[in-house]
């Protein structure tokens, strides 16, 4: 049983709530982000033999990662709109997305790099008379690749 700092930090699994996120320069915060998946398309192969049909199932290409990213609206924080809004002209950018797993001290422990991502979906917020709740923005974008890496 860990009964030390440093026992604790080896032996317990790491907190989700202490991350950082960087899309091309800009450090931007998010109350959540998700999709940091991988995955692979899959093909069934069939083939008939004296025995009977036989059924492979064969790795395809790795397909493209999704990631979803939610934060709360604020004045004037329009730049998730704006770069969503540049796609459908000649003038938008790809940008590469890091999001960093933190540590107590704020030092990162592990990292996904999202290359060239694409936003493709932008939800504002659900407006509701009776509710107090916060509003969030969420943007959906769209990588190349995704590596993880200890930090």
């Amino acid at each position: 049983m860990a009964d030390n700092q440093g026992e604790i930090v080896k032996s317990y699994p790491i907190s989700v709530f202490r991350y950082k996120a960087t899309i091309g320069d800009d450090e931007i915060f998010f109350s959540e982000i998700s999709g940091l998946n991988l995955s692979y398309e899959t093909t069934e192969y069939k083939e008939a033999g004296s025995t009977g049909v036989t059924t492979i199932q064969v790795s395809g290409q790795r397909k493209a990662p999704e990631i979803t990213m939610k934060r709360g609206l604020f004045k004037n924080g329009l730049e998730l709109y704006e770069w969503f809004n540049a796609t459908h002209t000649d003038d938008y950018t790809k940008k590469e997305v890091v999001i960093s797993l933190l540590d107590n001290n704020n030092n990162a422990i592990m990292t996904w790099t999202v290359a060239n991502c694409l936003p493709m979906k932008f939800d504002g917020p659900g407006l509701n008379a009776t509710s107090n709740d916060v509003s969030f923005q969420t943007i959906t974008l769209k990588g190349d690749s995704i590596v993880i890496a200890n930090a």
